[in-house]
């Protein structure tokens, strides 16, 4: 018997093998995404840290704070010679913008002032911090999903907690 077309078998095996496609590029694009955010965030770190080691080597010291500000928001756009302001328009400027971070695929851990996935300064004389957030584990790095601290000795996993006791021995 000669038969002409699919089985109604047939054309659920390949309906099923497009779908399952269909599902792998979803997750793949949805990842690359992720890890894209991720690399910009960690960049937008790495530019910051830049600008403060300028800083630092201009003044011999690094901007100092009461507490956590929000970096790349209204009151700290930029890092001049007086330290982060909402415009840098005199003397030496060290970073011209502060980016926020990408939006998206956070879980709002790293909060300060009233904005939340932000990336978060704490600054003393002799040091600083930078709290971020980030959405995957990153091997390379030793970075680890959610929290993650930026200071002058570089990138660390977990929450920053040295500064954060500097500010409250310092404020009390």
């Amino acid at each position: 018997m000669n038969r002409v077309g699919m089985t109604k078998i047939e054309l659920l095996v390949i309906g099923l093998i497009v779908g399952l496609l269909g599902l792998m590029a979803v997750i793949a694009v949805s990842s690359a995404r992720s890890g894209m955010r991720d690399a910009v965030r960690l960049s937008n770190v790495r530019e910051i840290q830049a600008g403060l080691e300028l800083y630092f080597n201009e003044s011999n010291s690094y901007p100092k704070t009461d507490s956590y500000i929000a970096l790349g928001e209204s009151s700290a756009r930029c890092l001049g010679a007086v330290g982060f302001n909402s415009v840098c328009d005199s003397g030496s400027v060290f970073l011209e913008v502060i980016t926020s971070p990408p939006e998206g695929g956070l879980d709002e851990l790293s909060s300060c002032e009233t904005y939340t996935n932000s990336y978060c300064y704490a600054g003393s004389e002799i040091g600083y911090s930078v709290q971020f957030e980030i959405e995957r584990d990153n091997a390379l790095l030793g970075l680890t999903k959610g929290l993650n601290c930026a200071t002058e000795e570089g990138v660390t996993e977990g929450a920053c907690e040295a500064v954060e006791a500097s500010l409250d021995s310092s404020s009390s």
